[in-house]
This record gives C-alpha cells, sequence and structure tokens, in this order.
C-alpha cells in the first residue's frame, strides 16, 4: 500500500523539510485556508459563468478564444486548490501518489494559465503595432492553433516533472530519476526566461500606449482587461514560482506559512479574473436587464476587428 501523508504545504513545496516546521504556525495556516475555500468556491462558480458566456453567447473573436482557454486553465488551478485546502483542513491522509498527481494538475493549468496569457499580450501587441501585417498574415484558426500548441506545451512539461521527479526509479532505495533538477531548470527557462519576459514587454507597451492616446482616439476596454489581469497574475500568481526557485538555493525560507499565503495568493488570482472582466466592462450605460453579465463581458473583452466567421 502507497504510504500516505498528512497533507499541508509544507509537503507541496519540498518533501524533504519534514519535522517540527510542518506544525510552526498552524493556528495562522489554518485560518488562511478557512478563508481561502470560499474565495476558490466563488472563483469557481464566476469561472463557470464566464466559461458559459463566451461558449453559448458572446460572439467569437480572436481574443475571446484566448479568454476561453484562460478560464479553463483557472477552473483547473481552482479545483486544484479547492480539493487542498479542504484535505488541509480536515487532516486528512493523503497518499504519495494522489499528492503528486494534484500537483501534477496545478502545474498543468498554471503553466497553461501562463502561458496563453502571455500569448493574448503578445497578439494584441502584434495587432495594435502592425495591424496591416496581422490583418493581411495572421492564419484564420491560429487562437485555436496556438491553445492547442500552448496546452500541450502545459501538458509535456507537467507529465516530464511528473516521471523525472515523482516516479521512483528504485521501488527499495525510492532514488528518484537523476534527470529531475535538469527538468525543474528547463522549466524555469521556460516560464521565466521565455514567456514571462515576452508577458511583460507587450504588456508594458500596451499599457504605454493607453497612456498616450489622444482624446479622439477612444482607449479601448480590452487593452484595459489586458494589461489588468496581467498585473493580478504577475503581484498574486507568479510571486509563488519566483519564491519556490528562491527556496531552492536559500532553504532556509521555506517556511510551510510563507507558502501558504504565496499558494493563497494565487488563489485569489484565479478566482478574480472573471470579476475583473464584469468590473472593467462596467460603465454609466445601462445595461441589457435581461442579460446583465452578458453586457459586462462583450465591453471587456470584444475588439473590433477580430471577429472570426
Amino acid at each position: 500500500m502507497a504510504e500516505t501523508y498528512s497533507l499541508s504545504f509544507h509537503t507541496i513545496g519540498e518533501h524533504q523539510y519534514a519535522g517540527t516546521e510542518l506544525e510552526t504556525g498552524y493556528g495562522f495556516q489554518r485560518a488562511i485556508t478557512i478563508i481561502s475555500i470560499p474565495i476558490c468556491i466563488l472563483g469557481l462558480f464566476g469561472n463557470a459563468i464566464i466559461f458559459c458566456l463566451l461558449s453559448c453567447s458572446i460572439r467569437k473573436t480572436n481574443f475571446t478564444v484566448y479568454f476561453l482557454n484562460l478560464v479553463v486553465a483557472d477552473f483547473v488551478v481552482l479545483i486544484y486548490y479547492v480539493i487542498v485546502f479542504v484535505l488541509f483542513l480536515k487532516a486528512l491522509p493523503i497518499s504519495l501518489y494522489s499528492l503528486h498527481l494534484m500537483d501534477l494538475a496545478h502545474t498543468f493549468g498554471f503553466n497553461a494559465k501562463t502561458y496563453v496569457l502571455t500569448a493574448i499580450t503578445a497578439e494584441r501587441y502584434v495587432m495594435i503595432f502592425c495591424p496591416a501585417w496581422y490583418q493581411l498574415r495572421r492564419p484564420k484558426h491560429f487562437s485555436e492553433i496556438m491553445c492547442t500548441i500552448l496546452w500541450g506545451l502545459s501538458g509535456l512539461l507537467a507529465i516530464t516533472l511528473y516521471c523525472t521527479c515523482y516516479i521512483e526509479t528504485d521501488a527499495l532505495l525510492k532514488d528518484t530519476n537523476q534527470h529531475c533538477e535538469s527538468t525543474k531548470m528547463v522549466r524555469v527557462i521556460i516560464n521565466l526566461l521565455v514567456f514571462l519576459p515576452i508577458m511583460v514587454f507587450s504588456t508594458y507597451i500596451i499599457f504605454t500606449r493607453m497612456l498616450n492616446v489622444s482624446q479622439e482616439t477612444p482607449l479601448r476596454r480590452l487593452d484595459i482587461t489586458i494589461v489588468a489581469t496581467v498585473l493580478l497574475f504577475l503581484l498574486f500568481a507568479a510571486s509563488v514560482r519566483i519564491i519556490e526557485i528562491i527556496a531552492r538555493w536559500v532553504p532556509k525560507i521555506h517556511i510551510p506559512i510563507l507558502f501558504l499565503t504565496l499558494h493563497f495568493l494565487d488563489a485569489i488570482d484565479s478566482s478574480g479574473n472573471p470579476y475583473l472582466y464584469l468590473i472593467v466592462g462596467y460603465s454609466k450605460t445601462k445595461l441589457d436587464s435581461e442579460k446583465p453579465f452578458q453586457t459586462l463581458l462583450e465591453r471587456s473583452l470584444l475588439d473590433d476587428g477580430t471577429t472570426q466567421e
């Protein structure tokens, strides 16, 4: 039978730091967990509404395809957190195999969210600054193709990480694969040295353009949505990965309370995105009383010139 563990955010990070640190600040960890569960449930509810609207009611554009995939990625991350928070609160034992599968699901969703958000910012950048090339050269179903590739890349990295770091190469010695560190380094390079700089650069240029828009040129809400979503991601979600990387070289900062707080912020990011879209879409203009959420979402995500036939 697989060995079981009492689930904590200490084990979600690195398992080798077991011991007295597990009990450090347990009351604070429990309080954050209790607060996190309703936030995640609200996030699941909000993402479900946005998913239904984007799938069935909102006219399809190049960017709504991306945001639909972003919603799915957020949903995967939130399901992971709901399960983890509940298990942590109940102090239920969980097998190491199940724990690794849960980590795999979180990695899959988080990576996909990072890649899709990068694609959104990069495509918006190209659309704004190279409009002629964008209109003439962009493939018809580029958004769908790109999202498929990005989900595939996310899945490939997650599975490779699982195979190299979690599958035991020796059932008796329980030695992990020697390629584990190389796999983690590849993930760091792809996420933080390739996708994140593209996301930050594109968002910065879009934001700079927003500041310089003249009174004759209306400020597009889509740009506000993109910039706000990226800022929310950088402030709340990206910090988790950055601190995890730092902790690999500075083990002393690998504290359960710190990592629980960072995961709590990650959950806030995935929970807050659907409500951010609705807030950006709000204005003093009267809403359609029969479809208020649809009207708000259309204002924040739709943009002229991107409709797909």
